[in-house]
């Protein structure tokens, strides 16, 4: 089947790469093992070297270009040292505010309000009874997360708030262990290794919900970060949430004006090089095995939750 699809180009997606029985992410033994692999049976390589093959209808067989985002401080700890014992390309979509350490990511937010929780259980309207019980906040997270996708982005702090009054947690205004950031200073010692670096705008907020000044700064103002850290403009613009419903004319129009030349979803799609604002991504899967067969088979499903 590998051989069948060879010339199906595919772009994969990653999150956290940590050992943490409360968060969602790959094991750093899993990940090294997924680059192993990857590195012997397919060619590798940076994104936009991917989309430049594309334009000139020569993308080479068994092309993977692996995209990670959000930039968590694992990235730089566990992801990073394999990346480079392996020698393979890779690019990270940052949320500068969430760098800078001023801005929470939402979904963060959420578990450490349940982790922390001083009661047992929560009442959200149109939801019900919520348990804060540790051995139930996997579930309690996926039905809070999938309910703040829709909402607008001031509707879903103003739920985060309440939540974490309710629960009796005090949020601090930067990002505490495990949820924080990687620094500006590892990400340009990475950049001068070969890490290309994208936007994953400001603060993390679902585009399409934004009025034209507000996306207008959540793009122009990752850029303009990125560029003055580290000396290099983003190509790319790597939607957050990434669901189709995210994007819309404005956010591509936007985007190309400011001068990016690709966009990322967070969701699988055919690679389609006359639709490079609208590219799927295949997401990494813990087991190994269908990880291999998803690599082999090259089949785009469309993902149901946004909570990975």
């Amino acid at each position: 089947m590998r051989y069948f699809k060879k010339n199906d180009a595919v772009i994969l997606m990653y999150h956290r790469i940590l050992s943490d029985e409360f968060i969602n992410g790959l094991a750093p033994h899993e990940f090294e093992k997924q680059i192993a692999y990857i590195s012997k049976h397919f060619n590798v390589i940076p994104i936009d070297v991917l989309l430049d093959n594309a334009k000139n209808n020569c993308i080479a067989p068994y092309s993977v270009a692996l995209t990670f985002d959000d930039g968590h401080y694992d990235f730089y700890t566990h992801a990073w040292p394999i990346l480079k014992k392996y020698k393979v390309a890779a690019s990270l979509y940052i949320t500068t505010g969430f760098v800078d350490g001023t801005t929470w990511l939402w979904p963060d937010l959420l578990k450490y309000i349940l982790l922390n929780s001083n009661i047992t259980s929560l009442f959200i309207p149109n939801l019900g009874e919520i348990s804060t019980e540790k051995n139930a906040h996997y579930t309690s997270w996926h039905r809070l997360g999938d309910h703040c996708l829709t909402l607008t982005t001031n509707e879903r702090n103003k739920l985060l708030l309440r939540l974490a009054e309710e629960a009796n947690v005090p949020v601090l205004n930067s990002p505490q262990s495990p949820f924080h950031a990687v620094t500006w200073s590892q990400l340009a010692e990475m950049v001068r290794d070969g890490l290309v670096v994208g936007s994953h705008t400001v603060t993390h907020p679902i585009l399409s919900s934004l009025s034209r000044d507000e996306l207008h700064y959540e793009l122009s103002t990752s850029a303009i970060v990125i560029q003055q850290h580290l000396g290099v403009p983003p190509t790319g613009i790597c939607y957050p949430n990434g669901r189709p419903e995210d994007i819309n004319e404005e956010v591509i129009n936007t985007a190309k004006q400011l001068g990016y030349t690709y966009g990322l979803m967070g969701r699988n799609a055919k690679f389609r090089k006359l639709q490079p604002f609208k590219i799927g991504r295949l997401p990494a899967n813990k087991d190994f095995f269908y990880f291999k067969w998803m690599l082999a088979r090259r089949k785009q499903d469309i993902a149901g939750s946004y909570i990975q």
